[in-house]
């Protein structure tokens, strides 16, 4: 946990920099970045899916790449691989949130889940349509829908997954 804090704030130092530097160009936009910035929820969560989304493209990419899956079992497989270190991720590092029994964890757990496959569910269609029907590059569009996916998945985790109690 030592490197994940010493990490964090070399991250949070250089864009404390950067923010202070566009702060002298334009003050207002100074502003609104570091109000952005410090939005911890927010940020936490794009480090978060961008994690998740890396776990995503390397499973997906070593599924079809190496073993030699076809595209959507290999869409699959990379989500199921995602979407637990994705609920552990964002359980721990974004949303907080601690459940007092073991009943609450697996109802947190389900609704993580449930919501998952509904993104999975828009994943698969995009990459079926993008894909196998207007044979865009795969890798490339598993990459551009993932991006979708993670708005998709803060909105879901916000309002449906990770509330406060």
């Amino acid at each position: 946990m030592k490197i994940l804090e010493f990490l964090w704030k070399g991250i949070d130092g250089l864009a404390r920099a950067v923010i202070g530097l566009l702060s002298k160009i334009s003050p207002t936009l100074g502003e609104k970045c570091l109000a952005l910035w410090t939005n911890t929820e927010l940020i936490s969560y794009l480090f978060v899916g961008l994690a998740t989304t890396l776990v995503n493209y390397l499973v997906y990419w070593f599924a079809t790449r190496v073993l030699g899956m076809t595209v959507m079992p290999g869409t699959w497989t990379a989500w199921i691989l995602a979407v637990i270190f994705g609920y552990w991720a964002n359980k721990t590092f974004v949303f907080k949130t601690h459940c007092a029994d073991m009943g609450a964890l697996i109802k947190e757990a389900m609704s993580f889940f449930s919501m998952r496959l509904v993104s999975l569910g828009a994943e698969t269609l995009l990459m079926f349509l993008t894909v196998e029907i207007f044979h865009f590059n795969d890798l490339a569009m598993k990459l551009i829908i993932n991006l979708v996916v993670i708005i998709l998945n803060y909105v879901f985790s916000k309002l449906f997954v990770f509330k406060k109690k």
